[in-house]
């Protein structure tokens, strides 16, 4: 049976270290980063971050996003990843300054599909919110009787609900609070409002989105003014709170001094993500004109940004909503929507249509287009008046609004209404009651090459699993082909090293084969390893893994350019032999062939070469 995308990610089995490379401190700062654990998990995931000086942590950030923090000791913190995470860097912030991580975190996902069936039929709008209507005489005259619903979403309580904020025509952002963790159910409670007790509103045609700009832990609601070209800037008062002090405008530099960040077209949508990797963040402005504009910030945490010379482009061409139109109201989004390290950026546009592209490469500032997105593979999503929602201006926001691992498309639209699509639950392919549940898939950069680990807990009439690697995310080669359980309702674990992982980022993924030949992917896991596998097949030692084993133990020689006979025995702490065998030793991980059942405990495995004789305890679970 074929992986289901119903895969069962809520639990990684083990810690999976991240390269512990020096991370990036970008102030006098005294805290460093060593490394965290595990490098990529599901929304939920609690990381372990190590270094120094993290005592006082203020914040640690995910692209902007806050993630909760569980603990915090000079030496270790506890985090949690929020459920509209995407992958990127983390930026810990204390008292001293900010510190960036060498390495990526990867959020996986228990699907990774790129089409979302319509949940809510045309002119019906999602728990029937409809924004409210224009009231602003300057508006009314100029567009009519307008609404202009645009969503994002936020925990602004810290209570970790997936609360909508939706701006309207009148340039308020109006506060639809979830009813419980998980709840499909919303209700409004009113507009925003600043610390005086009166609605935040700005000139018009409110378009908010949510981040921590400047890391001290407190949310910040950065919003598109409509016709006065500017982003407004509001922060909590104080963490958990609904109230806000208005901090002007986003800012660019200007002589010795700043001045307000205008984008030259009238309703701006920012989208904020660091998309190059550096811990600043960058800040995607689309408008009236349909072309996206990039500023970076100049700092890390920074709120004055620095523009871009030109436009985000796509296959060598500038980006443009609604094509060669001459206005195309770009509103877009950047989330990692597949899982595989590389963002993506999703576009809706005037006429409805949304459109997603993804980064070239992974730190790219460029994209590749991918096309719409579509309902079932092939209708395209169009919010138009002749499509599948109505009213057009597409604003879309994706989120997992109810914690089930599939991801939602929220789109807002001209009348007011929100649309809600759902990402598409993948089957197995021959449609058995009965799929391989995987369990587990994670991995390990380690000195021997990248581990890579997982486990099912049933499997039916499945043949074979197939690691494969990719250097860019995208062309994939096959590693190595190992023997599935068949039909089986008891848990599974399996194993494979990598010896000769490159140095850099390294991409897997398995490929799952029934016996009939029918075949499924499973969500990519991103390594990076800081250096190649040994080299000279002479000053290699034969190495064991894992070190800790509960079915299989393997064996290998890293670095080896031929295969060389070698010895294996496995004794007791004791000294009493209880396996050997003769094998011919190379870079490819092989596993010890009729081992007999073995009581939990320690062991020494013993290896000898023509080069002389290695010891390595491990451990039976």
């Amino acid at each position: 049976m074929s992986l289901s995308t119903s895969l069962l990610f809520r639990k990684l089995s083990g810690q999976i270290l991240a390269a512990a490379a020096c991370a990036l401190p970008l102030a006098s700062a005294a805290q460093t980063i060593l490394g965290f654990s595990p490098s990529t998990g599901n929304p939920g995931t609690v990381i372990t971050i190590t270094g120094t000086g993290l005592n006082g942590t203020k914040s640690v950030l995910l692209n902007g996003q806050s993630l909760k923090i569980n603990s915090n000791s000079a030496i270790s913190l506890s985090v949690t990843v929020p459920v509209a995470a995407s992958t990127g860097k983390l930026v810990v912030t204390t008292a001293t300054g900010a510190t960036v991580s060498a390495s990526q975190f990867g959020v996986t996902r228990v699907t990774s599909g790129v089409a979302f069936p319509q949940q809510t039929t045309k002119g019906t709008s999602f728990n029937g919110i409809k924004v409210a209507a224009a009231s602003n005489s300057a508006v009314t005259n100029s567009y009519g009787a307008v609404y202009y619903s645009t969503p994002t979403v936020a925990d602004l309580t810290g209570t970790g609900r997936t609360d909508l904020l939706i701006g309207n025509a009148n340039g308020n952002v109006e506060y639809w609070p979830q009813a419980a963790v998980g709840s499909t159910s919303f209700s409004k409670s009113g507009n925003l409002k600043l610390s005086n007790g009166t609605d935040i509103r700005v000139a018009d045609f409110a378009k908010p989105t949510v981040v921590d700009l400047d890391g001290n832990g407190l949310l910040d609601l950065l919003v598109g003014t409509g016709d006065n070209q500017r982003i407004a800037r509001f922060e909590q008062t104080a963490a958990g709170t609904l109230t806000f002090n208005s901090l002007g405008n986003l800012q660019v530099p200007s002589g010795s001094g700043t001045t307000d960040l205008v984008t030259g077209s009238y309703f701006p949508r920012p989208s904020v993500a660091d998309l190059d990797g550096d811990g600043r963040l960058e800040l995607l402005i689309g408008d009236y004109s349909g072309l996206l504009k990039r500023y970076e910030a100049n700092n890390v945490n920074s709120a004055v940004f620095v523009a871009d010379a030109g436009n985000i482009q796509a296959n060598g061409a500038n980006i443009k909503a609604d094509g060669t139109a001459t206005n195309g109201t770009a509103k877009p989004l950047v989330f990692d929507m597949d899982g595989n390290g590389l963002l993506d950026m999703v576009m809706g546009s005037q006429l409805g249509a949304i459109t997603r592209y993804e980064q070239s490469a992974r730190y790219a500032t460029t994209f590749v287009s991918k096309g719409n997105l579509t309902t079932d593979g092939s209708t395209a999503i169009n919010m138009g008046s002749s499509g599948n929602g109505e009213g057009g201006f597409a604003a879309p926001i994706i989120t997992d609004i109810n914690n089930d691992g599939r991801l939602d498309m929220l789109i807002g639209d001209q009348n007011g209404t929100i649309y809600l699509y759902t990402q598409k639950q993948q089957t197995a392919l021959n449609n058995s009651p009965l799929p391989v549940q995987l369990s587990a898939f994670s991995g390990q950069a380690a000195g021997l090459g990248n581990q890579l680990t997982w486990a099912t807990a049933s499997e039916l009439n499945s043949a074979r699993f197939e690691v494969e690697r990719s250097a860019d995310g995208t062309s994939y080669t096959t590693l190595t082909s190992l023997a599935a359980a068949g039909t089986s309702t008891t848990a599974h674990s399996y194993q494979y090293l990598d010896a000769a992982a490159p140095a850099g980022t390294s991409y897997y993924r398995l490929r799952q084969v029934d016996q009939d030949g029918t075949s499924a992917y499973s969500p990519v896991v991103v390594l990076t390893r800081t250096s190649g596998a040994v080299s000279g097949g002479s000053a290699a030692q034969p190495q064991a893994f894992p070190t800790r084993f509960a079915e299989v133990l393997s064996i290998a020689l890293p670095g080896a350019e031929v295969t060389q006979a070698a010895t294996v025995t496995l004794f007791t702490t004791e000294g009493r032999q209880v396996y050997a065998s003769s094998v011919q030793l190379s870079a490819t991980p092989q596993a010890l062939i009729g081992l007999p059942t073995l009581a939990p405990g320690l062991y020494v495995l013993r290896i000898t070469t023509a080069a002389g004789t290695t010891s390595q305890r491990v451990s039976h679970e």
